[in-house]
């Protein structure tokens, strides 16, 4: 039988923490913003990326050169046009790439874009890298996510908030059951590990999450 497993780096670490963890992390310059006329792609040993809500966020990696590339996409006509060619400058930016994460979306009648890009993009990247973690939708209206890479250790380290409701606090993803609830759909790839806080979820804690 052939071992479809023997090209997987096992190295990949998705770890979510609460904010003031993040911030305690980020303390690099190399930050990726959002703007409208830009495709807001960044190559780096070390980035980092805030308030993804409605955009779509993420990076394409490749832990056997120790490279890795961030992008924040808006959710907007102008990306809806320049899809394609979004991520043709990340294939050039980072050539090959091995694993890739990608975040973000939400459904909101003001921002009637943000879903279908947000497909549109898994679809656009997961022809082109064979090993994509998503966490796709918030499903709250006042729900967030931050980033940030590091690419010498091959660790992402992912902040999501959210809120129930207007009268509710912010509350950070702290168990798989708040990570459930803050997505619609978690699908972690054959090789990333992830921690929510300094615990592991192994895939027979919640096996419909890891792809197989």
């Amino acid at each position: 039988m052939e071992n479809h497993n023997k090209n997987i780096s096992f190295t990949s670490r998705i770890q979510f923490v609460p904010w003031k963890t993040f911030c305690s992390i980020k303390q690099t310059q190399n930050k990726i913003l959002y703007f409208h006329d830009t495709p807001n792609i960044l190559k780096a040993d070390e980035f980092y990326s805030m308030d993804i809500r409605t955009c779509t966020g993420g990076g394409l990696t490749k832990p056997s050169t120790r490279e890795g590339e961030g992008f924040h996409f808006w959710d907007d006509r102008i990306t809806q046009r320049k899809a394609n060619d979004n991520v043709i400058s990340l294939i050039r930016f980072v050539k090959n790439p091995e694993r890739g994460l990608i975040l973000g979306g939400k459904r909101l009648e003001s921002n009637p874009l943000s879903v279908p890009l947000f497909d549109k993009f898994r679809s656009l990247i997961s022809q082109r890298v064979k090993f994509l973690t998503e966490f796709g939708v918030h499903r709250f209206e006042d729900s967030q996510t931050h980033y940030h890479y590091n690419a010498q250790n091959d660790t992402w380290t992912l902040c999501t908030e959210y809120s129930k409701s207007d009268k509710s606090p912010l509350r950070a993803v702290n168990t798989l059951g708040t990570l459930k609830n803050a997505f619609e759909k978690i699908s972690i790839a054959p090789g990333d590990r992830l921690f929510i806080g300094n615990k592991e979820i192994l895939p027979k804690d919640a096996p419909e999450i890891f792809q197989s």
